[in-house]
């Protein structure tokens, strides 16, 4: 059994990563460049076996995966919304999708030094987070204009 900071850090990972699913999910729609669609769709699918990995760990430990905060979600949703409204071009979407990516990492990072107890394999586990989110934000970088 996994101790209380272990389980904490695996919970804020699922809920990051479903935040995550979420708003590329939000941006699909406006999205027109094919390159730039086939690389978020990718990056859900990655961020989906990544939840399938913490729904396991924290099936195991007794403690059902969450989700996020609605209030995160729609403040996410709605700050999307208003930036693109103005401006959907392919830049405009990468540049927020690398918000969200730096977001992530640095929100990620939070919690591992707040749940200083957390167990090694808790630990790697959000690091592949991590890794995730910084994989996307390079690949989304050559969409910058």
């Amino acid at each position: 059994m996994k101790n209380s900071d272990s389980i904490a850090l695996l919970q804020e990972c699922n809920s990051g990563s479903k935040m995550a699913i979420s708003s590329i999910r939000d941006v699909l729609g406006d999205i027109q460049e094919e390159k730039l669609k086939r690389l978020l769709e990718n990056y859900i699918h990655k961020h989906e076996e990544y939840g399938e990995e913490l729904h396991a760990l924290l099936s195991a430990n007794q403690s059902p995966p969450e989700e996020p905060k609605a209030s995160a979600k729609t403040m996410a949703k709605v700050v999307t919304g208003v930036k693109l409204f103005a401006d959907h071009s392919t830049s405009q979407i990468a540049n927020l999708m690398i918000d969200g990516c730096n977001m992530g990492v640095k929100s990620i990072s939070k919690y591992q030094n707040q749940y200083k107890n957390a167990d090694q394999e808790s630990i790697e586990i959000s690091e592949e987070l991590v890794k995730i989110e910084q994989h996307m934000a390079n690949g989304l970088r050559r969409f910058l204009a």
